[in-house]
């Protein structure tokens, strides 16, 4: 087990080991406008033999192709060798170089970085320790970076709150899985009607998580689990599900402005990011839906 607390200036910027590693990066996140929270993807593999220097950013590898055979990696001194399986992860944390070696086989990964400092200020209330680990099983994980590989494709258009919940989800599951820290797991008792309200009114526009939270005087981790325990979702999907809502309500009452409008007008990237979310809660187009008034 690594434990290490970064020293923040001897360690290099995602920026910085994105140019360094000896291998392509098919897309990334750093154009989106997401602030502490990266996610980059490497698509089949070649062979590799690569040391990488310390991060000041957590690492989380979703290995969504593994490779078929031995995988080896040393993570500050410590080496280890596994058989990886589709799905599982590897951590591992800030502050800690490490070194992998593997052959023929193309797998494939999401790397998911989170900066060490906001880390510890969204997901604990004080500095904890996490573990470097290199085979681990985690479904809602799984289903969180399938969502992120998603949202790679489709550019960053579904906006800065949804960056903000996965980022929060995502520093919880690694204090579960990386960490000796027991996470609250209690509702708070809160108020978060002020959160629930906000989104009501500006769901067209850029509402963070951040801002949730302070609103309601609340951390962020507090603010997502006392919205979720209130309201059964979480603030990011309460908001698209208001999107929808308005949608339907312009599409029947409104048959003469342009689809392109409704979608800025909503808080959508543009058109085809409307049509596809539309078609994704009510299983039709929003012009099919409209022909129906």
């Amino acid at each position: 087990m690594t434990k290490i607390r970064p020293a923040q200036h001897a360690c290099v910027s995602p920026e910085e080991r994105l140019h360094a590693v000896p291998v392509e990066c098919a897309q990334q996140s750093s154009a989106f406008g997401w602030q502490g929270f990266r996610v980059e993807d490497y698509p089949n593999l070649p062979p590799s033999d690569f040391s990488c220097s310390a991060m000041n950013h957590h690492l989380l590898v979703y290995h969504y192709k593994a490779l078929d055979g031995e995988f080896r990696h040393r993570c500050a001194g410590r080496s280890t060798v596994t058989h990886l399986q589709n799905g599982q992860f590897s951590f591992i944390p800030a502050g800690a170089d490490n070194h992998w070696t593997f052959g023929e086989g193309s797998p494939s990964a999401l790397h998911i970085l989170i900066d060490a400092e906001l880390f510890d200020t969204t997901a604990a209330k004080d500095k904890v320790d996490l573990r470097d680990s290199f085979q681990v099983d985690a479904p809602a994980m799984q289903l969180m970076a399938e969502r992120l590989r998603q949202e790679l494709r489709l550019n960053g258009a579904t906006g800065p709150l949804f960056a903000d919940t996965m980022l929060q989800m995502f520093s919880d599951e690694m204090l579960h899985n990386f960490s000796t820290h027991v996470p609250e797991t209690g509702l708070v008792d809160s108020n978060v009607m002020p959160a629930l309200e906000l989104i009501q009114d500006e769901f067209h526009s850029g509402v963070s998580l951040a801002e949730l939270a302070a609103l309601c005087d609340l951390s962020q981790s507090q603010l997502l689990r006392a919205f979720r325990g209130q309201f059964g979702t979480t603030p990011h999907k309460f908001l698209l599900t208001r999107r929808i809502s308005r949608a339907k309500h312009l599409l029947l009452a409104d048959v003469d402005t342009p689809l392109a409008q409704i979608a800025l007008d909503l808080g959508y990237a543009d058109q085809s990011h409307f049509s596809r979310e539309f078609v994704r809660y009510t299983g039709v187009t929003p012009s099919k839906f409209r022909a129906c008034r």
